[in-house]
């Protein structure tokens, strides 16, 4: 059976800190992460990474900021 999951890291993320809503992990391009709330928009910044080592480093401080409700809300754009 061919699992396309395989390879993600499973992070306990914890409730956002604006509505309580869940967040998101989200890759862009092969060089940054962030964490975003599905509901309200709330995430943190963009933690970049070059590699495979640094892109777990920046998955890992993207869960710290987050959980620690280090996050930016603009709101919903259209």
């Amino acid at each position: 059976m061919d699992n396309k999951y395989k390879d993600i890291e499973l992070y306990d993320l914890q409730d956002c800190p604006f509505c309580g809503g869940p967040g998101v992990m989200d890759h862009v391009g092969g060089w940054c992460v962030y964490i975003e709330c599905v509901d309200c928009g709330a995430r943190t910044g963009h933690m970049e990474y070059k590699d495979e080592k640094s892109k777990k480093a920046a998955e890992l401080a993207s869960v710290e900021l987050w959980n620690n409700g280090r996050v930016v809300n603009f709101g919903r754009g259209e």
